[in-house]
């Protein structure tokens, strides 16, 4: 009776696996490991040949480096490796319905262990959000597992905020816990540092530092966290009042500039008017009041007595003329009179006026 396996239809073997065996390139130092993997199936079961440059590994063969090789062994295993383990690794796969290959390369590295290299751009100045998340990642190279440590920046004045802090040059900075380091298909390793529900407190600058037993490298990257937009009063637009119409804007200096002319020109007038007046105040003749009694008649001097008119009777006539209401047709605020008196008797009085 023919095994179940076998009843069905044949069937060509394919790779069950193919997600593990991506990886073809295989770097490794001296005294590690590798493992290839070429899981299959299809009916009939298929058998399997593992090969080196080509020629077979057969179980004599094993040896150094524990190379084995068994019926059906989907897993070729290579341990404590040496520079003679580096080549081309190829399983076979076949039944009777078809046959598949896959073939890897494996480099056994000599060579002394060196400090770590951060490789790549990473990590890079981030700006995010007030309340929200963002990540720095840090890629580091090296020949064994490094240790990724992430730090941030002490800004002078908070010291007192953290427990601990580490002095590096003239700067402080605090650790910050670090997660998981992956290991990556290049032989890099990975780390990626997490910062969820942003505070302005978590902006500045932060530092991936790679390190193992030769030595560190480091790289910086800058955070920005952006304002709360809610906590920001909202901005009222001032509203600006109209504008006054162009006519009353021309018409109030026009009318400001009409009303001090007028006054300039009444005033100028009234001036020369009062200077007028002065100057022709004192008339030939007195003027007597309608309802008085007439003065009496001066005496005329003759030709030869005009100049010998005595002080006192001079005062006297002059008084009787400034006495005489309505004499004059203006207002003086200040009359004033002064007299000379000549050695040979003459005397000369002059009446001065202030409007």
């Amino acid at each position: 009776m023919q095994p179940p396996e076998l009843a069905g239809k044949p069937v060509r073997p394919r790779f069950t696996e193919p997600a593990k065996m991506r990886r073809r390139v295989i770097e490794r130092p001296v005294g590690s490991s590798v493992r290839l993997k070429c899981t299959a199936s299809g009916n009939p079961p298929p058998d399997i040949v593992w090969l080196k440059d080509s020629k077979p590994l057969v179980e004599e063969d094993g040896g150094a480096g524990g190379e084995k090789k068994k019926k059906k062994r989907w897993t070729l295993s290579l341990k404590n490796l040496v520079p003679e383990h580096s080549g081309r690794y190829t399983c076979h796969v076949s039944n009777r319905a078809g046959q598949i290959n896959a073939t890897y390369k494996v480099e056994v590295i000599q060579r002394t262990i060196s400090k770590p290299v951060l490789t790549g751009t990473h990590p890079v100045n981030t700006t995010v959000d007030y309340g929200g998340t963002t990540s720095f990642q840090c890629k580091v190279r090296s020949d064994v597992k490094p240790v990724i440590q992430w730090m941030k920046r002490v800004e002078p004045g908070e010291e007192a905020r953290f427990n601990s802090t580490i002095e590096a040059g003239d700067q402080r900075f605090v650790v910050l816990p670090t997660g998981e380091v992956w290991s990556r298909p290049d032989g890099s390793y990975l780390n990626k540092l997490l910062i969820s529900r942003a505070q302005q407190d978590d902006a500045g600058m932060y530092i991936c530092l790679g390190a193992n037993s030769k030595g560190y490298s480091f790289r910086s990257a800058y955070l920005t966290v952006l304002p709360d937009r809610k906590s920001q009063p909202s901005s009222v637009p001032m509203v600006t009042p109209p504008g006054l119409p162009w006519p009353v804007i021309i018409g109030i200096p026009a009318g400001v500039a009409f009303i001090l002319g007028t006054a300039l020109l009444w005033f100028y007038q009234s001036k020369c008017s009062c200077s007028g007046s002065a100057s022709s105040a004192l008339p030939a003749a007195p003027r007597r009041d309608r309802a008085g009694p007439p003065p009496p008649p001066a005496a005329q001097p003759t030709g030869s007595d005009k100049d010998s008119l005595t002080y006192e009777e001079y005062a006297a006539a002059h008084q009787q003329l400034l006495l005489a209401p309505k004499l004059y047709p203006k207002v003086y605020t200040d009359i004033h009179t002064h007299t000379h008196s000549h050695v040979n008797g003459k005397v000369h009085q002059h009446i001065h006026y202030q409007c």
